[in-house]
């Protein structure tokens, strides 16, 4: 896969989604010890950095970035860190990229965060919603969209009946 550099480090240097230290071994670092890292997670994008020895921050751009989608992500019980998960993407299981945590829920948290982040969680929610709405009302909540990128939408309705039906649909 290929990436813009430049526009990559420009979204590492947004606010992310969920931040943090975590420590961290590569899949080919079986010897390596863990390293103490900084983690952003942004969208699907997983960047870390390096920490100087004061425990900030090394430099402005990340060191590496891991993409979040098509990957399994789960505790590990048996490692030399507590409180550890791993990553393992579907075009090589046999690599697994380990994360330590400092308890057991940052590492509950970061991996909720991980599951639900990737595109693929994210269209299976708007499916699950859909089907839901779809039952409470008759209508796909969708269809509206998919007219207007096709260019054949004409809402039959003024803004004000949209919204106050809008108002009375109750989801929970």
């Amino acid at each position: 896969m290929r990436f813009n550099e430049k526009e990559i480090a420009s979204i590492a240097m947004l606010p992310g989604d969920k931040e943090g230290r975590m420590f961290y071994r590569s899949p080919g670092g079986f010897r390596e010890a863990y390293k103490e890292r900084w983690f952003k997670l942004k969208g699907n994008l997983l960047f870390y950095f390096r920490l100087n020895e004061h425990g900030a921050v090394y430099e402005d751009e990340p060191i590496g970035l891991l993409v979040v989608e098509q990957c399994r992500i789960q505790m590990e019980l048996y490692t030399e860190l507590p409180n550890a998960f791993s990553i393992t993407f579907a075009n090589d299981f046999e690599k697994r990229h380990y994360f330590g945590c400092q308890t057991q829920k940052q590492a509950e948290d970061w991996i909720s965060c991980l599951k639900s982040c990737s595109y693929e969680h994210q269209r299976t929610m708007l499916k699950e919603l859909q089907e839901q709405l779809l039952k409470r009302t008759g209508r796909d909540p969708l269809s509206a969209f998919s007219a207007i990128k096709w260019g054949v939408y004409k809402p039959n309705l003024n803004l004000s009946e949209r919204i106050s039906r809008l108002a009375n649909l109750h989801l929970l």
